[in-house]
């Protein structure tokens, strides 16, 4: 069993896997069929002018507002942080983010915002690599995110102007 899938089980935390297609985008996605319960997640890891990070989980196919992101870290402007910063803070590579990389954070740099609509349902995503990807309670989710010594704010991430 995969390092990350074994966590989950160690953990108690009930999930289901599928297999699919390397997903990189939304657009990577449009003709791959998850047929797992739950709301497909997007993330997004940003940085601010003085090097404070932040990784975003919010729905697939909403857009973010990054004024409202910033506001919610507490941080200046944002930005998309680069390869070289990813696989330093979070050991993980371009398409494969998810919030399951946070365990390896283990300094806790980086702060953690998730959807407020995601309470109450389960999400879907990806377990480390975007070639499969894990529907599990979103309730385990941050149960998993404290685990690992984080903690996390929920807010609404989205641009409302845009549909």
């Amino acid at each position: 069993m995969e390092p990350i899938l074994q966590t989950l089980t160690d953990l108690n935390i009930p999930f289901e896997l599928q297999e699919h297609k390397a997903i990189f985008s939304e657009k990577d996605s449009e003709d791959v069929v998850i047929t797992l319960p739950g709301v497909d997640v997007k993330n997004l890891f940003v940085k601010d002018k003085h090097n404070n990070y932040g990784l975003v989980s919010m729905n697939l196919h909403k857009r973010a507002d990054l004024k409202k992101i910033a506001a919610e870290f507490g941080y200046d402007r944002l930005s998309f942080c680069n390869p070289d910063e990813l696989m330093q803070y979070l050991a993980i590579t371009p398409g494969s983010v998810t919030p399951l990389c946070i365990q390896a954070d283990v300094n806790c740099k980086v702060k953690v915002l998730f959807d407020q609509t995601f309470v109450g349902r389960k999400v879907i995503v990806h377990p480390l690599r975007n070639t499969a990807s894990v529907s599990l309670e979103f309730s385990d989710l941050c149960r998993f995110v404290e685990h690992f010594g984080h903690t996390f704010k929920l807010a609404d991430v989205y641009n409302n102007l845009l549909k």
